[in-house]
């Protein structure tokens, strides 16, 4: 597939060779080994108490950490039928890029790697361990049938949770206030929420049929600036809140829209 090709060779000019335009290659995880427990002190990380530990000896006890360098990564894709939108480019494509890049960057750290596609009923899992593993993923993605297809958060939550731990990137268009608390407090999450800005901001007045992608039914509607109004504050109500959330148990988030330049976007939100 002549655009996987593409995606995967600017990923990996971008990753590998470019050296002005930030660092992306500069993937950050915790990489720790487990050494020994020991009184808490002022300026610990207060997520590596051991609570267990704190309540048999009546103080607070910290997780001492030994650094490994090579650390898991694990590449969620949270597939669903809005995800074949987009005025830019399909918000699928951005995707694709986004593999590219958190791929390269991982492999480039010879990190353990592992990328997994979330859908109803569905998923599909690779092993990333060289640029051919990335390129059957971004094909994958590029060419997965998305009408009629709904997320999955239950096993993407069940999946991280048996996993070891990992730096997690999430990646989909998060229009489901799901609650990450629980993945969160085992992983080192990244939630990379992508979007297009039409999709947020609808700037057009006319009467449209709706199709829902999942099932295939139609409603209409008169798209006048009033609607289009309500439905802008409402959609930013529910960001709020699904941001709000991401802060509250220390998961690193931003968006990234289908216009924007991928590796410059995504540099920014991992330097966060």
């Amino acid at each position: 597939m002549m655009l996987a090709q593409e995606i995967l060779l600017r990923a990996k000019k971008q990753v590998f060779t470019n050296k002005s335009a930030g660092e992306l290659s500069k993937i950050r995880g915790e990489g720790l080994d487990f050494c020994e427990i020991r009184p808490y002190e002022f300026g610990d990380d207060i997520r590596k108490i051991n609570f267990s530990a704190s309540g048999k000896t009546g103080e607070l006890q910290t997780n001492i950490f030994n650094e490994n360098k090579q650390i898991n990564v694990v590449i969620c894709i949270m597939l669903s039928s809005s995800l074949h939108f987009g005025s830019q480019c399909l918000k699928s494509e951005t995707i694709a890029q986004i593999i590219a890049l958190l791929s390269c960057s991982s492999i480039k750290q010879h990190n353990q790697t592992q990328l997994v596609f979330f859908a109803k009923n569905k998923q599909k899992l690779f092993q990333l361990n060289n640029t051919g593993d990335v390129l059957r993923a971004i094909e994958a993605m590029l060419s997965w049938d998305l009408l009629n297809t709904k997320s999955d958060f239950q096993a993407l939550n069940q999946h991280l949770l048996q996993s070891k731990k990992s730096l997690t990137f999430i990646v989909g268009d998060f229009y489901h206030n799901d609650d990450y608390s629980l993945m969160a407090h085992k992983n080192e999450i990244n939630a990379l929420v992508v979007r297009d800005k039409l999709e947020e901001t609808p700037n057009f007045s006319l009467e449209l049929d709706l199709v829902n992608p999942e099932n295939n039914s139609t409603i209409q509607a008169n798209m006048d600036k009033k609607l289009a109004l309500k439905y802008y504050k409402k959609l930013k109500t529910q960001d709020d809140q699904l941001f709000s959330h991401f802060a509250k148990h220390g998961i690193n988030s931003g968006k990234l829209y289908t216009d924007e330049d991928a590796f410059s976007k995504l540099s920014q939100i991992l330097r966060q």
